[in-house]
């Protein structure tokens, strides 16, 4: 099984093949339906047949747009039954947000939901349809009755031609970044890639059959489509999924479902321990991630087999680990070694030159499922000349080879498991007409990580809470500033440069919020 696994192979392939060995097994349960996996396959050529009848082709970019719903799953496999490149959206973009998404990867089709949560989808896309004279054409899906399941008629074709001819070799998906950049970049993975790496990380977690994953992280992200679908699915497993994060309801369905494996972010996490209904709940879960988190001991059994991991959407996304079967001390003491045949470099970042072993430096990584490269952007402006990709991460591997992630270089905010550019908030706050400057940093917090903090300078009479105001109307829910201060000009700490001195404005940041608000100490009602 192992040899077959590790052959090449495209995403319809690796789906049927699951189809034929696991046929009537669940492949996917959500509260509103179960799917098997030969009823996966099934819907899938269904939908590929639509999109084909739609001219979707080799190559053609599809997006799509909607929550962790079965029909998510059985969408993208159509796509790429179809022969598309599968462009997953964020559902917590604005629409200035979803423009460039749709924009920058020249998106012919879309498929999306009218609407989920607060969000009308079809009013978001009218406002940016000006900047979109690629996307031709939208298929909109209507958002489910309770209980029901998505129809997904307006997307199928009973008969016809679905299947395009792939190379392992060929582009699978573009996932955008949570923003390491000013904008999200595209990262473009394979199909080669996706079936590795799906592979890999089921032999990382010791995955089985019988495992029953809950699968909260967003399926347009990297980490919950391919570890936590597709890994899942590589062993027969079966994915619980959940639209909205609800402690109660996610602790209900840990216990119903008999779930074995767990991915969530921290703040998650931390959620479930401190719901009141966790010491009634009966839980099963033995594999997954956080060994190395506080939380660990209380959602695991003493002799779990959790990992501690590090990666990110390039690296699609694990990139190191311990074994599950490895000593617990192992887990938890680090990140682990690299998986999957990768390669781990720490090399200095100002001269390039690689560092011996308990040497800090930046995180440099090469392996077969690497990204291709950026969407628009060449490989050689991606890779270094030996093929490794410089993260921006800050890391040191061990004796062993094991690698501590320490911080990132870059100027990123890690919030609730999602990066968040400093300079896209700080845009969006220059674009206020009040607001002549704007420095954005990351503030810890214990259970989101990182908030985001804005320090601001106004050049009219403005107040924090109309700043905020409008940045909900421009930027995704976990990008809006937190704490957000208003300073007048001069009063900013600067380096010798003349430059904002930014480590200073975090450590202001916190004396602050130690201090007792995210107010400044005393504020005129206006400014300036």
């Amino acid at each position: 099984m192992e040899a077959r696994a590790r052959e090449p192979v495209t995403l319809p392939a690796f789906l049927d093949g699951l189809a034929a060995r696991f046929g009537e097994r669940e492949a996917l349960v959500s509260p509103r339906r179960r799917v098997t996996y030969a009823e996966l396959a099934a819907e899938s050529t269904a939908i590929a047949r639509g999109l084909a009848a739609r001219g979707v082709e080799r190559g053609t970019r599809v997006g799509l747009l909607m929550p962790n719903w079965p029909e998510w799953i059985a969408t993208a496999f159509g796509v790429w039954r179809a022969g598309g490149l599968l462009v997953p959206l964020s559902t917590l973009n604005r629409p200035r947000e979803m423009a460039y998404c749709l924009a920058h990867a020249e998106v012919r089709v879309l498929v999306a939901v009218r609407r989920f949560l607060r969000h009308d989808y079809v009013a978001g896309l009218e406002e940016g349809a000006p900047r979109l004279p690629a996307l031709g054409e939208v298929v909109w899906l209507a958002p489910p009755a309770e209980g029901d399941a998505v129809d997904l008629a307006p997307l199928c074709a009973p008969a016809g031609r679905c299947a395009a001819t792939l190379s392992p070799a060929d582009p699978a998906t573009v996932f955008f970044t949570s923003g390491t950049t000013a904008e999200p970049k595209g990262v473009v993975h394979v199909h080669r890639a996706l079936c590795r790496a799906a592979e890999d990380i089921a032999a990382v977690l010791g995955l089985a059959p019988e495992d029953r994953t809950w699968g909260y992280l967003p399926f347009f992200f990297a980490g919950g489509l391919v570890a936590v679908v597709l890994a899942t699915l590589a062993r027969g497993g079966a994915v619980v999924t959940q639209e909205v994060f609800e402690p109660g309801e996610t602790l209900r369905l840990l216990e119903a479902e008999r779930c074995t494996v767990f991915f969530a972010w921290p703040h998650q996490a931390e959620a479930l321990i401190g719901h009141p209904r966790l010491a009634a709940t009966r839980l099963t879960l033995r594999k997954g991630v956080g060994a190395n988190t506080k939380w660990a001991a209380a959602l695991y059994p003493p002799d779990h087999h959790a990992v501690g991991t590090y990666g990110m959407t390039e690296t699609l996304p694990l990139c190191t680990a311990w074994p599950w079967d490895a000593a617990l001390a192992l887990r938890a003491g680090s990140h682990g070694p690299p998986v999957g045949g990768k390669e781990i470099r720490i090399v200095d970042p100002e001269t390039g030159r690689t560092l011996p072993a308990g040497r800090e430096g930046e995180i440099c990584v090469r392996g077969p499922t690497l990204f291709a490269h950026y969407y628009r952007h060449p490989p050689a402006e991606c890779f270094d000349a030996e093929g490794f990709f410089h993260t921006g991460d800050l890391g040191q591997l061990d004796e062993r080879g094991a690698l501590h992630f320490l911080g990132r270089l870059k100027d990123v905010i890690k919030t609730a498991g999602v990066n968040v550019a400093a300079a896209e908030v700080e845009a969006v706050l220059l674009a206020h007409p009040a607001v002549g400057a704007a420095h954005v940093v990351g503030v810890p917090d214990p259970a989101r990580g990182e908030n985001v903090a804005a320090f601001v300078v106004a050049k009219a009479a403005v107040v924090e809470e109309e700043l905020l105001a409008h940045c909900r109307v421009r930027l995704a829910s976990y990008k809006v500033p937190r704490h957000l201060w208003l300073r007048r000009e001069g009063e900013l700490p600067e380096k010798a440069s003349g430059k904002v001195d930014k480590a200073a404005l975090r450590a202001e940041a916190a004396r602050l919020l130690t201090a007792g608000g995210d107010r400044p100490e005393s504020p005129p009602a206006r400014r300036p």
